[in-house]
């Protein structure tokens, strides 16, 4: 019998609180920049959009590395529904519709309020549940799976949500936005890593296999420090996020001692990062 723990167990609750984060960002630099347009209406519907295309999309993922068998014994990382037999593959293809139709009706009035760019973005989204993880090229098996999280939740959660409150795209924005997207592609890269020797196994040929552990290593910390280098340039300046410099340099030391379910606990922290560097930012905003 498929269970309520079985279902938030797919749903990946850490990933969701990475999405809200970053539309928390998004919709905090739209009130700083204009309080008096701000709707706390839309920026329900951002959240709620964002959060059922996250869902979709782990939920897919779940499904489409089940029946390819990329999900196999020797895996290091959480346990997947449908390869422990949680969740049934035809339950999953249910919640991956459920999900898609919460995104298009909550994506309608933000569709009317941003115009038909809207249209383009919402189709790219709905494609990007499928295409990330299934059809006959993958993104993530691909090398991509990067640059799609960096746009979706870089520029396309923060800028993306940021227009609907001020009808106004400002290059601004495109900093803060490109910081949180470089953190999101960090933590792809550490279960990336984690899981060369299996997706190899399974020909899945991520950019972590493309490049190697040690190369990974290495653009994580880029990924990683590469915010903080940002803050020279940016117009909103967020110093507070300097508090987390420490935060950051830590985690590229350790990321050379772990390997395999040891890069576990660098995912979690590395998520963590993700999100103290959105609050830190909004409430750096808010300060003002």
């Amino acid at each position: 019998m498929t269970t309520l723990s079985s279902w938030f167990l797919v749903t990946r609750p850490k990933t969701l609180l990475v999405a809200l984060a970053v539309i928390l960002l998004g919709q905090t630099l739209a009130w700083v920049d204009s309080p008096v347009n701000f709707s706390f209406y839309i920026a329900t519907l951002c959240m709620v959009c964002c959060m059922a295309l996250q869902i979709a999309v782990n939920l897919s993922n779940d499904y489409f590395d089940g029946k390819s068998g990329v999900d196999g014994e020797d895996r290091l990382g959480p346990d997947r529904a449908l390869q422990k037999g949680l969740i049934s593959a035809a339950h999953l293809r249910l919640g991956i519709i459920a999900m898609c139709l919460l995104a298009i009706v909550s994506g309608c009035y933000l569709i009317y309020v941003g115009g038909w760019l809207y249209v383009v973005l919402g189709i790219l989204s709905l494609a990007g549940v499928y295409i990330y993880s299934g059809g006959p090229r993958p993104l993530a098996s691909h090398g991509l799976g990067e640059m799609a999280v960096f746009l979706y939740f870089g520029w396309l959660a923060v800028v993306g949500s940021y227009y609907l409150q001020t009808q106004v795209l400002a290059f601004a924005v495109f900093i803060p936005a490109s910081q949180v997207g470089f953190l999101v592609v960090a933590i792809m890269l550490v279960n990336n890593i984690r899981d060369v020797a299996s997706d190899c196994r399974a020909q899945k040929f991520t950019l972590a296999t493309r490049l190697g552990v040690k190369a990974s290593k290495h653009l994580y910390c880029f990924t990683v420090l590469l915010p903080s280098l940002l803050l020279v340039i940016d117009r909103y300046q967020g110093l507070l996020m300097l508090l987390l410099l420490p935060v950051q340099l830590a985690l590229c030391i350790v990321i050379y001692q772990r390997d395999g379910k040891q890069l576990n606990v660098q995912l979690a922290q590395t998520s963590m990062l993700v999100l103290l560097w959105g609050g830190f930012y909004s409430v750096d905003l808010m300060m003002r």
